[in-house]
């Protein structure tokens, strides 16, 4: 059963052939006003702003721009000064390299490729560098794809935290649980609560146990500032 789940779970990192990155094109960016938050650039067609306190709010549709990513939403508000900011609506994120680490990125020598990650709701905090979703939460990354109610990505740790109606697939094998932690690096998963899996196979393979399945261990570290 581990081998399987080995397959499963880690077969993304071992694929020699990746997928070609989004287009290169740029991305249509809004007319009118540009902000900084952090490490990301606000371009929205009209914002209000207080630069004593640093609050923001955009009514219209925004894109946030960093080198290798970028973000959209239909509206969004926040602080540009302790760099936390909240996207409503229809939210999708790429990144080029895989892992949506901004100044942590330089720390990855083998990257998986492009990745995107859309949800109802994101809250970043920018300084403890954690992306927050919730709401029809959908990851993908090469053949890999991951939907749940909620998630939280750390970039610092490249830890994906799944809760409510996890579902991991990669081809014709699947994961379904409650709470999972995804390594979106190294391709691992610790998975907890209600565990099935499937496996292609002549006979099929199928588990449902409450009990935790690790494979391997992740430590379970709670992610900051989200």
């Amino acid at each position: 059963m581990t081998r399987f789940l080995t397959v499963l779970l880690v077969a993304s990192v071992a694929i020699a052939a990746s997928p070609a990155p989004r287009s290169a094109a740029p991305l249509p960016l809004p007319a009118g006003a540009s902000f900084a938050v952090g490490i990301w650039t606000v371009h929205t067609s009209s914002a209000d702003l207080n630069f004593k306190s640093g609050d923001f709010s955009t009514p219209d549709r925004l894109v946030m721009t960093r080198e290798g990513g970028d973000i959209t939403a239909d509206r969004a508000n926040g602080n540009f000064k302790t760099q936390i900011a909240t996207l409503y609506g229809n939210v999708t994120m790429h990144d080029l390299r895989g892992n949506f680490a901004g100044l942590a990125s330089a720390s990855v020598t083998q990257p998986n490729g492009p990745a995107t990650m859309t949800a109802d709701q994101v809250r970043i905090d920018g300084k403890a560098k954690v992306y927050s979703a919730t709401g029809h939460v959908h990851y993908v990354q090469q053949n890999t794809t991951v939907d749940a109610d909620r998630g939280t990505l750390n970039d610092l740790t490249h830890l994906l935290y799944l809760d409510g109606h996890v579902h991991i697939s990669q081809g014709l094998r699947s994961l379904s649980a409650d709470h999972v932690v995804y390594d979106t690096i190294a391709g691992t998963a610790h998975a907890e609560s209600n565990v099935t899996m499937q496996f292609p196979s002549t006979i099929q393979t199928h588990l449902a146990t409450p009990k935790p399945i690790r494979i391997p261990r992740i430590p379970h570290v709670q992610p900051t500032g989200g």
